[in-house]
């Protein structure tokens, strides 16, 4: 997705050390933290730990979320991924955040973006 990619390259190259974008339909999120020229890049995605129990993940969406790389964050619950950062790997960080949106069932074209990069 250009967007995203353009939003990724932005992060990595202006900024600051509290870079962020969320990516959202409610009630689920991705929240991507990167500092400028940082060499690593961290995407957090909701999981069962912030949901209401009628909007849970199923252990099939869990484990597609554990084939992409993603671990439970020990302190906030949440789905958990660093992957290095640079404008050149931008479209590998689009990718996996595009694969993360589709196992919420979420098309990115429809989803709401916040950034923040100060």
């Amino acid at each position: 997705m250009k967007k995203l990619v353009k939003i990724l390259k932005n992060m990595y190259l202006t900024g600051s050390d509290d870079n962020f974008l969320t990516i959202s339909k409610d009630p689920y999120y991705i929240q991507v933290n990167g500092a400028k020229k940082a060499p690593k890049i961290f995407i957090d995605a909701v999981s069962n730990s912030h949901l209401a129990e009628e909007e849970f993940l199923s252990e099939e969406q869990l484990q597609k979320f554990a084939e992409l790389g993603f671990e439970t964050e020990p302190r906030s619950g949440n789905l958990s991924l660093e992957m290095d950062f640079s404008v050149e790997k931008a479209p590998d960080i689009d990718e996996k955040i595009i694969k993360a949106l589709d196992i919420y069932g979420i098309d990115p074209h429809k989803a709401e973006f916040e950034e923040n990069i100060d």
